[in-house]
């Protein structure tokens, strides 16, 4: 079997990414004709470009299949978003640390408590960002919120009288 190896340059890829394309298994795969996810990137120590072996851990034969085949390997599916994030331009790797993500989280909180929202034009964005982040009280409210709750106070009053 022979492998366009500047199918890549031809297909106006970037030399400098990496993209996720289908690939064939080999023969001694447990499903031979299976379609599977690989890596697909420039080398160049063989001035060519390759796919990896399959994300799900199984050896491919060289090359990729043409961008839209159906992948057939469940497991390939599962880790296709984690690729996809991580070979998307401006990926970077605290994106995925729980760490980070915590932390970044944690000073969002802290910074959107201290915001006030006594001004009508930030009032319904900060409230939705307050009960996004689980941090809203009973005096968050929004414009809508705020004028249904003074129109059924009235009603209210004008039912005492």
């Amino acid at each position: 079997m022979s492998v366009d190896v500047n199918l890549g340059d031809e297909q106006g890829l970037d030399r400098a990414r990496r993209y996720l394309r289908p690939v064939q298994a080999t023969m001694i795969s447990d499903d031979p004709d299976g379609v599977h996810l690989a890596v697909y990137s420039w080398l160049p120590m063989f001035d060519a470009w390759a796919t990896g072996p399959g994300i799900c851990g199984e050896s491919m034969r060289q090359g990729p299949l043409p961008e839209g085949t159906e992948v057939t390997c469940p497991e390939c599916e599962r880790w296709r978003p984690k690729y996809e994030r991580m070979l998307a331009p401006g990926y970077r790797k605290e994106d995925d640390d729980p760490e980070v993500l915590r932390a970044t989280l944690e000073r969002i909180r802290a910074e959107v408590r201290g915001m006030c929202n006594c001004c009508l034009t930030n009032r319904d964005l900060l409230v939705r960002i307050r009960r996004e982040l689980g941090i809203a009280d009973e005096w968050d409210k929004t414009e809508a919120e705020a004028a249904a709750e003074y129109e059924a106070g009235l009603d209210d009053a004008e039912d005492r009288r």
